[in-house]
């Protein structure tokens, strides 16, 4: 089975309703296992309160996501990536690692998408493929 590490920038994608990464989404939690850091929560969360928008709209993605616990061992891991990454996206590269080479780092941040190729993941952006 196929493991997708959700960044929140396809998940904020999702929860707007956007056509490209809803199709994903829909296809990928009904097919494969989908993964992220419990990070994602707190920003979908920041997400909708930054425009009032109802919080369980968050729920969309998160009731089908497998939520990584943000501990020392991943906080230590972000610190050790030399390449430049924002700090939340070197928490969610080193939470995409920690599930295993196999896994596929979904995000709309090309960035993000080039750090994970780098460090070994294979990657898809779902809302540019659309």
């Amino acid at each position: 089975m196929t493991r997708f590490y959700l960044d929140t920038s396809v998940a904020a994608h999702a929860v707007d309703g956007e056509l490209g990464a809803v199709e994903w989404f829909d296809t990928a939690s009904a097919t494969a296992e989908i993964v992220s850091s419990r990070l994602m929560k707190t920003e979908l969360t920041r997400f909708l309160r930054r425009d009032d928008r109802p919080i369980h709209l968050r729920d969309l993605v998160l009731d089908k996501t497998d939520l990584a616990v943000l501990d020392e061992a991943v906080l230590a891991s972000a610190e050790s990536i030399t390449e430049h990454a924002k700090t939340l996206d070197a928490i969610h590269l080193a939470t995409a690692v920690a599930f295993g080479s196999d896994t596929v780092m979904v995000s709309h941040d090309a960035n993000l998408l080039r750090l994970a190729e780098e460090l070994g993941l294979r990657t898809l952006d779902p809302v540019t493929s659309a």
